[in-house]
Parts: structure tokens; sequence; C-alpha cells
């Protein structure tokens, strides 16, 4: 067979793969991983007889396809082949190109390739960034212009504007997207650079781990310090978590002296203003405010129109404007629930075959003509009037009976009514999420040994959803 017809053969293979591992993999895997991959044509020089090739110009990605997804990918492939043949995938830069003979010696672009190479890597495993959370991705509003325009001054003087940034605003609206595409445009700006993403419970949890090695707390203390201060751009998540941890906060401290002090840049989130954190040092809160403080806000109809048509065309999915819209308008206060939401739809109708239209949409989502959307906040609001409470309250740290038992209910009947994640219900109560596993399974077991807890938590969620 020609080269020609071995390519159209691969390309045909390649697209019946893709089509298998659509439906057998979440749209989540498929989309950023699965669909940028590429044959290997037989006139490239990663082309081997009997093997099939399969290409990536993401470095940093390749080790995690063969980790996570090539078991998939085979069993696609051959499939799609009618026999077994070997697969393989392999980084291929697509859009890099190559200086002029005279200008680099064989032995300098192999050195700049593994440059560049060693830089994406790092990129991916020393940073922690999601490879969407780029600023290509994210869909800038009204809502989130200020935001959107202070990141990327950010990304293109790290250090010189805005040291600190400071991005708040509520649950699923943006927050760790733009921090995470400071980090990506950074990396991308400034090759050399060391970029480190965390969450402060992440952080949290490693430092108090590093306390607790007994004869090794000074070694290990002295690689956690390094861990977050031998960075150029430290992107620290959820900063509200530190509020009232006092060891947390000093560390936190004493990491931005040190941090600022070095002219390296720092970006905070929170999904609560600076002002809110009454427990945190003065000292503390200074810093925060030294910088700039930017939020995002819910965004309009026509923003979040744009964000399900973006997500789509990234999918290569065809959406009507009236689905789109009827799910904009029915998902307006969290990004994140409105992406889950297309990601639903779109994914079951295209598994079962169905046209996309409202009707459908409506059925797989479980609306029912005139259904009122229950959100978290009437969740929490209808358990804090039950118990004599406040929203504030259960949403705060106080444990007295009345409000321990109110925000015990809240966060069961939040799982019960909404289905959501614990890491999801955590960031509505600004707790972590292994608290919130506790008390939804504490309080199960309990319902299963008191008849009149059970009632009691049934006629709350009569008043919810009537």
């Amino acid at each position: 067979m020609t080269d020609e017809g071995l390519e159209k053969e691969y390309k045909t293979v390649w697209d019946n793969a893709l089509e298998s591992l659509k439906t057998s993999l979440p749209p989540s895997t498929y989309e950023p991983w699965i669909t940028p991959l590429k044959p290997v044509e037989p006139k490239e020089e990663q082309y081997k007889k009997g093997v099939f090739v399969i290409k990536s110009d993401q470095a940093f990605g390749v080790s995690h396809l063969n980790q996570k997804f090539l078991p998939e990918i085979q069993a696609a492939v051959n499939k799609a082949m009618g026999k077994e043949i070997p697969v393989e995938i392999v980084f291929v830069p697509s859009n890099v190109k190559k200086a002029p003979k005279k200008k680099f010696k064989p032995n300098e672009e192999i050195v700049l390739m593994q440059e560049q190479i060693d830089n994406l890597k790092q990129m991916h495993s020393f940073c922690a960034l999601n490879l969407k959370y780029t600023f290509e991705n994210f869909v800038k509003g009204e809502n989130s212009k200020v935001a959107y325009d202070a990141a990327k001054m950010v990304s293109k003087a790290p250090g010189q504007k805005f040291n600190p940034l400071f991005i708040t605003g509520s649950v699923g609206l943006g927050k760790t997207h733009l921090m995470q595409a400071i980090g990506h445009d950074i990396l991308k700006n400034f090759p050399k650079l060391k970029v480190k993403y965390a969450k402060t419970e992440e952080f949290t949890n490693q430092l108090v781990d590093s306390c607790r090695n007994g004869s090794d707390s000074y070694n290990e203390m002295r690689k956690f310090r390094e861990q977050y201060r031998n960075v150029d751009v430290l992107l620290l998540d959820d900063i509200q978590f530190a509020e009232g941890k006092k060891r947390t906060e000093e560390e936190i401290f004493n990491t931005f002296d040190a941090l600022f002090h070095a002219g390296k840049q720092i970006v905070f989130a929170s999904d609560r203003p600076i002002e809110t954190f009454e427990k945190t040092p003065d000292r503390l809160k200074s810093r925060y405010e030294w910088g700039l403080s930017v939020e995002i806000k819910p965004p309009s109809l026509e923003t979040r129109i744009e964000i399900i048509k973006k997500h789509a065309r990234r999918a290569n999915y065809e959406i009507a404007d009236d689905v789109a819209e009827f799910l904009a308008k029915n998902y307006s206060k969290n990004i994140r629930e409105l992406e889950g939401a297309y990601n639903k739809v779109s994914a079951y109708a295209s598994i079962q075959g169905l046209e996309l239209n409202v009707k459908t949409a409506k059925e797989i989502l479980g609306f029912r003509e005139n259904q009122r959307k229950i959100t978290t906040d009437d969740i929490i609001k209808k358990c804090a009037e039950y118990f004599g409470t406040t929203a504030e309250l259960i949403k705060g740290s106080q444990r007295s009976s009345e409000i321990k038992s109110a925000r015990q209910a809240a966060i069961y009947l939040t799982r019960q009514i909404l289905d959501l994640s614990f890491p999801v219900i955590a960031q509505s109560f600004n707790k972590n999420h292994t608290t919130i596993l506790y008390s939804y399974e504490k309080l199960k077991k309990d319902i299963e040994l008191n008849p009149t807890l059970k009632e009691n938590l049934e006629e709350i969620e009569n008043l919810i959803r009537n």
C-alpha cells in the first residue's frame, strides 16, 4: 500500500477510534486530552511500521496520556483496526518552526527542544495547573472585565504590577480559572520562571504533616517552606480557609513577606472579600490589601450564553440558540453548575442519539414546567429559619447545639436534594470537604436510629421544595 493509502487508512481508523473513545470517556477527559491527538503519517519521522503512532503537541500531556488512558486508546484502535496492533503516543511539536541550519548546530537544536519539554513538564507536575484553565478559554463579560484585565497585566509583568492580586467572588464564578490562566500565561511568556499553584487546604495539610514528623520536623519544615518560597509566582486558592487557623496564617504571612520582598508575584483567590476576614490578624489582612483586589460577579444572561457556546465550540458540538438560552436562564449564579448542565445534556443526547432541543434538555435535567430552581442558599436559609438561627451562623464556625443541628441538616439536605459533590458543598459552607463528608455520614446514621429526626428533615425538605 502507498504512503497516501496508509495515511487515509490511519485517518479512518483514528476517526472510528475517536467515536468509540467519545462514548467510553467522560467529556471532561475526552475534550481536553483526546481530541487534540492525531495519527502520525507514514511520511513523518516518528512513523513506525507495524505500530499505530499517535502524536500530541503537548509534551507534558504525553506522560499523562500513557499513564492514564493508553489501555482505552489501545482498545479503541484495535477495535477500529480489526486486529491487535501496538499503540504509542509521542510528542511532536506543531507550532515550533525550525530555525535555518546555519543559525543552529544540531546539538543546540536538541538543547533548545529539551528546554521546552522541561518547561512544559514543569508546568504540569510542579505547578498543578489544569490544561483547560487558560485565558483563551475564559469568557470575559462585564462581570469579570476588571478581574480579567488585571490578571492579564500580572501575567505580562509578574511581580511588577498588582502585587498581590486578590481575586474574590462567589463559588463557581471562575476565580480558579483566572488564577490558573495567569500561571499558564507566565510560563508561556517567561518559561524560566517557577510557578506554584495550590489550594489553602493543601497548604495547611502539608504544614501540619511537616510539624508532626518528630525529630525530622526541622528538615520537613525546611522542605515545605522551600516548596512555597523557592518560586517566582505563588497562586494560593481558597484563602478563606486559612481564617482562624493561627499556624497556617502565620506561615502564609512569612511566606508572603519572603516572596514579596524578593520581587516575586503573589495571587490569592477567595470566595469572600478581605473585609469579612474577622479572625485574620490585621498584619496579614494588610498584606492581602497591599496590591489590588478585584471581584468576579455573577455573569449576565448574554455572558452565560456565550460561555455555553464557547464550551460547545471547544468540543466541536452544535448547540441550538434556544437550548443555550434555556440553560443560561436556569443556571444563573454558578458557572460550574452551568457547564455541568451543558456537559450532562450534550453527553446524554450524543450517547442516546437524541436531537438536543429544549424539550430533551428539560427531560435530561429533570425539569418540570414552572419548576423553581433550588439553590444551596435556599436550603441553608430554610434550615436557619427552622432551627431559629441565621445563614451566616450556619456557614460560620460556632458550634452551639442549635447551630450545629442546623448546619448538619443543611449539609445533608444539600446533598440529598441537589446531589452535589462534597467539595462543592464544602465551598458553600466555608468548610473542607472532609468535614462535610463527616457531617453528612453522621446525620445519615442518626436518621436510621431516630425516626423523629427523619420526620423533621422531611418537614424541612417540604418547606424547601414548596
